[in-house]
């Protein structure tokens, strides 16, 4: 039995990451629902990459989407390959387009987007998530995402006017004048964002027609991108990105107004691989499968069936701290240390919130022993810290008129 490990369903869909959402759509293609099951662990540690989708066959995981196709291919002999009668160069070609340009769309859309993030891209985590990843894992990975879109220049300009001033600044410095329309008091940056005619908008229409122009040409009313016989691996990963950009309900809805008004047949062709894959979007229900009438019914099996042992909790706390997850390096392959479901859930387990708070102090008692600092990600805390030692500075501290001092008060206690 095969077993595809995502992120959790949100905005109507079975995930709310586009690698997962490809991954399904694959499955539900190539192998019999009987075969192989959904969970929606939403817990990257779980993977030999720290990535999901992570598929589990028999004691081995695989990271990845696209290790994930591998396996599958050899495997099966072939056998739940979409892609075997093909042009694999084409293929190969075009998903790296999709991932290459599909991907900052979504992470300014869904991340950079300081509104659409906390009005609808958070809420998503906080349901799907538990303590303490509930506070370790979302940001983290809107930083992610943030760093993946730095050289569009996009996330210095702050789309929603959230107050990140200090940001905007700094794409222009180096005496470059701050234009007008930035810095009036009169309207924010969120107002004018909404206005078709500011010069942001139109920057994110032209990125964004230059993913969806490709697609709707390769497309051209076919009911697959490369082919009307049957679907590939290129239309699960489009529909991943496409169905992301189109569907979620978000307070600055600029992606999905760009595809719809001017690429309507891209629109239907992500509807009709939605319900062909997914089902109908309103019997999606949080972490469960899907509803009566959808075609087809994800093979959903219940995430907190899956029990997990104390030290793979341990490690899921401790790599979404900042610099402890820095010292993993993943691989595409792992074997399992509990091969079947009996054998682990005779592991002893432990409470989630337990584990987590006593991982959190652990490493961050740890980090202090090793660096003599405190992450900056907790907060309140460096700043009590840096409080407390600037109340006890020497004069040394103070450079060479301090040591000069220093040395007078020592020669006066002397005599």
């Amino acid at each position: 039995m095969l077993q595809l490990h995502v992120w959790g369903p949100a905005f109507g869909l079975p995930s709310l990451d586009p690698q997962c959402l490809a991954a399904i759509a694959y499955l539900t293609q190539a192998i019999p629902h009987a075969e192989w099951e959904l969970i929606a662990s939403s817990n990257p540690a779980l993977s030999p990459t720290r990535e999901l989708p992570a598929l589990r066959h028999g004691s081995m995981w695989i990271g990845g989407l696209q290790n994930i196709l591998h396996h599958l291919h050899h495997t099966s002999g072939g056998q739940w390959d979409l892609d075997r009668d093909c042009h694999r160069a084409d293929i190969a070609a075009y998903t790296s387009f999709l991932q290459s340009n599909g991907q900052p769309l979504l992470d300014l859309s869904l991340y950079v987007s300081s509104e659409n993030y906390h009005a609808s891209t958070r809420p998503a985590y906080s349901h799907i998530l538990q303590w303490p990843d509930t506070w370790l894992l979302p940001p983290k990975r809107r930083a992610a995402a943030k760093a993946r879109t730095a050289y569009l220049n996009f996330s210095a300009l702050d789309l929603d006017g959230s107050g990140e001033h200090d940001t905007m600044k700094s794409q222009f410095a180096a005496g470059t004048e701050i234009p007008r329309i930035i810095t009036s008091t009169q309207q924010s940056v969120s107002s004018l964002l909404k206005l078709p005619q500011h010069a942001t908008r139109f920057r994110l229409d032209t990125l964004a027609e230059s993913f969806f122009g490709p697609l709707s040409q390769l497309q051209q009313g076919k009911k697959y991108l490369t082919s009307e016989g049957r679907m590939t691996s290129l239309d699960c990963l489009a529909l991943g990105y496409l169905s992301l950009a189109l569907l979620p309900e978000v307070p600055q809805p600029w992606l999905s107004q760009s595809m719809k008004s001017r690429y309507p047949s891209l629109c239907h062709y992500v509807e009709d691989l939605a319900e062909k894959c997914f089902g109908s979007r309103r019997s999606q229900k949080a972490g469960r499968g899907l509803g009566e009438n959808s075609i087809p019914r994800l093979p959903w099996r219940d995430s907190s069936a899956e029990t997990m042992s104390m030290m793979i909790r341990i490690r899921s706390s401790l790599e979404s701290l900042p610099y402890v997850g820095a010292l993993y390096q993943p691989t595409p392959i792992q074997e399992s240390t509990a091969k079947t479901h009996e054998e682990l859930s005779r592991v002893p387990v432990v409470p989630t919130a337990f584990v987590g708070f006593a991982a959190s102090v652990t490493a961050l008692v740890s980090f202090y022993l090793f660096t003599g600092e405190i992450p900056s990600a907790f907060g309140v805390l460096p700043w009590l810290f840096n409080t407390h030692r600037r109340s006890h500075r020497l004069l040394s501290d103070m450079g060479d008129a301090g040591v000069m001092l220093g040395a007078v008060n020592f020669r006066r206690s002397s005599s």
